[in-house]
């Protein structure tokens, strides 16, 4: 089997880690396709991949200066050509639907139109919250979502699998549940010194992100004011140049209160990544939105407890397969009081008449009321919801009273589980989410495809995944 696999750029991070994986595990178990090629928008600088192919007109782009996806289609398919010599049998791509250059999901329209076999493997989703990658995909969106037998799909998580099955419903395409690898963490990444000048704060926990905004960074400060035993860190500051105002608030508001807090920790010490977590009492986690949820499986390769937010909707996999993430909280709730009420119901009829213009939907009329409900709980408003003016204003008010304090852990139970338990999750880890057992499940998922009998291309309508995501009880003032 000869497969190629596509993504716009090989830069460091989610899916280039997800490539190299791949790779490394097809060469560590002999369990892969014959031979493969990667094509990449831009150059690889990285040690793992080899047989890189950099496709002009494939990096991110936009409407108006992406390449027509003819183009584009005819490159990708010489270039596979002059690395297999001949077309794959199988092509596999990662996020062709996202919206970061549209010529790119119309090219692999084109591809299936041709009855290539292919895996589409979306990460994220244009649908989700990012409305300029909506708008940027175009008339391409009426095509992003190709199906047929020979067409299949590969969700992280069980909330993208079934909104992709729903899309994809009375159509022949299959889905496919493909959680991301966790690279196994080796003796040498377990540094257990500490030196006296490491400038590591007592009693960390590390939250260990760079910063971008659904990071959800004020709970971090929230959590410091209630808990000023323990000193919170985030690891690195944002590349996002949009970001970093906010950021920099954050990081004066902390010292403006006098919290145990730092952001962007890592940059601050000379200490590698594996030492600053070893050297963490805890691992923590304040997210409020992720594609796959790494952050809930790597601290325990590493040993490590983790404590803080849940996300629900993303770790059920994780936890069906034996991962214990019981003593998260998947809500903060702080007394509605606290804030003036007329200001957040005005903070929550915009976001949503923002979101919805922006995505071009007509807005329901129940929506306010749809999305008051899923924020607000009687007297209560879940913290991780509100955007940053408000939590500032309710983390001010925290500072200074026992009461607010007391209740906040009380539900945040920030406690480090036992040496046991935590060896318990790295065992499932191990087992489930290797990078040998990732390999072979992609190799299983390809064979299924090159087996499935082929149908007439159609292409599913893919307004109806903006109707999952795009949703009043969803709306998050972080996220709008």
């Amino acid at each position: 089997m000869k497969v190629a696999l596509v993504h716009y750029h090989l830069e460091p991070g989610g899916v280039t880690r997800v490539l190299e994986n791949t790779v490394q595990s097809w060469k560590n178990s002999g369990k892969g396709p014959d031979q493969w090629v990667i094509l990449s928008g831009r150059p690889y600088t990285g040690k793992i991949l080899d047989h890189v192919r950099v496709v002009e007109g494939l990096d991110y782009a936009t409407l108006t200066d992406s390449i027509d996806p003819k183009t584009l289609r005819l490159r990708m398919e010489d270039a596979t050509r002059d690395a297999l010599g001949q077309l794959p049998d199988l092509w596999h791509v990662h996020n062709h639907s996202l919206g970061k250059n549209p010529a790119l999901t119309q090219a692999i329209a084109q591809l299936a139109k041709e009855e290539s076999p292919m895996l589409l493997q979306p990460h994220d989703f244009a649908e989700d919250g990012r409305p300029g990658n909506f708008l940027n995909l175009g008339k391409s969106h009426e095509r992003a979502y190709p199906t047929g037998g020979q067409i299949h799909y590969a969700a992280l998580n069980r909330r993208d699998q079934s909104f992709l099955q729903y899309v994809l419903k009375d159509h022949p395409s299959s889905v496919h549940l493909l959680a991301n690898a966790v690279p196994s963490v080796t003796p040498s990444d377990l540094v257990k010194t500490r030196t006296s000048n490491s400038g590591i704060p007592d009693n960390l926990y590390l939250y260990p992100v760079r910063a971008v905004r659904r990071k959800n960074l004020g709970e971090l400060a929230l959590l410091a004011a209630s808990h000023p035993e323990i000193h919170f860190a985030n690891s690195l500051g944002p590349t996002n140049p949009s970001f970093q105002p906010t950021y920099e608030d954050w990081k004066e508001f902390g010292k403006s209160l006098g919290l145990s807090l730092t952001y962007g920790l890592g940059e601050q010490t000379n200490e590698s990544f594996p030492e600053l977590v070893q050297q963490a009492a805890s691992i923590i986690n304040v997210s409020v939105a992720e594609g796959f949820g790494l952050g809930f499986l790597e601290p325990w390769s590493f040993g490590k407890s983790l404590c803080g937010r849940n996300i629900p909707d993303i770790t059920s996999d994780f936890t069906q397969l034996g991962v214990n993430l019981e003593n998260l909280y998947s809500n903060l709730w702080v007394e509605r009081s606290l804030l003036d009420e007329e200001y957040l119901r005005n903070k929550i009829k915009a976001a949503l008449v923002s979101i919805y213009r922006q995505y071009q939907v007509t807005l329901p009329a129940d929506s306010f009321k749809r999305a008051y409900d899923a924020i607000c709980q009687g007297e209560r408003i879940e913290f991780g919801c509100l955007d940053e003016a408000m939590q500032k204003v309710i983390i001010q008010k925290v500072k200074t009273s026992q009461q607010l304090g007391s209740s906040l852990r009380e539900q945040a139970e920030l406690n480090i589980l036992t040496r046991e338990e935590i060896i318990r999750n790295q065992n499932s880890v191990r087992e489930n989410f290797s990078t040998s057992v990732y390999g072979i499940r992609v190799q299983q998922i390809y064979q299924k495809i090159i087996d499935s009998q082929q149908t007439t291309i159609e292409f599913a309508d893919g307004q109806k995944m903006l109707e999952q995501f795009l949703s009043p009880e969803r709306l998050n003032l972080l996220r709008a």
